[in-house]
């Protein structure tokens, strides 16, 4: 599906924030947001947005991309767990590969995901970078 400044604009929420809901009656979090809780099925949540601050759980590094993100390649694939209790993949960006670790503290950054060819429009959206500052495992120091 092509890009359009329209559709991007209708997708602005899930594009440049980390929207995510959390149960009232049980406390679970979940990723995506959903009109029901995942865990104990109660339709008492809330839409809430994420700090975006958490953990590197896992990642990969990919030296084979499609070809239009060449540019990009190696690219870094991670599952973050966010503070707020859940997990989700993202792109981790400005880093090196060889200084990732898991348990290092990362933080959710507004980059470009990608550039329409035809018409040049530029789509954003949400990469994970390291928390500058932070060492291996520690806090962000963001109260």
């Amino acid at each position: 599906m092509k890009d359009s400044a329209p559709r991007i604009w209708r997708m602005r929420n899930n594009l440049y924030r980390i929207r995510y809901s959390k149960c009232k009656a049980c406390g679970a979090s979940f990723y995506p947001a959903r009109a029901s809780c995942i865990r104990c099925s109660s339709r008492d949540v809330e839409v809430r947005v994420s700090l975006g601050l958490g953990t590197l759980v896992e990642y990969t590094v990919l030296y084979q991309v499609p070809a239009r993100m060449q540019d990009n390649a190696p690219m870094v694939i991670g599952v973050v767990r966010l503070d707020e209790g859940f997990e989700l993949y993202g792109v981790i960006v400005d880093a090196d590969i060889k200084d990732l670790r898991k348990g290092m503290r990362v933080e959710a950054v507004l980059r470009r995901l990608r550039v329409d060819g035809s018409s040049g429009l530029i789509t954003y959206g949400i990469k994970f970078r390291p928390v500058i500052g932070a060492a291996h495992g520690e806090g962000s120091g963001r109260g």
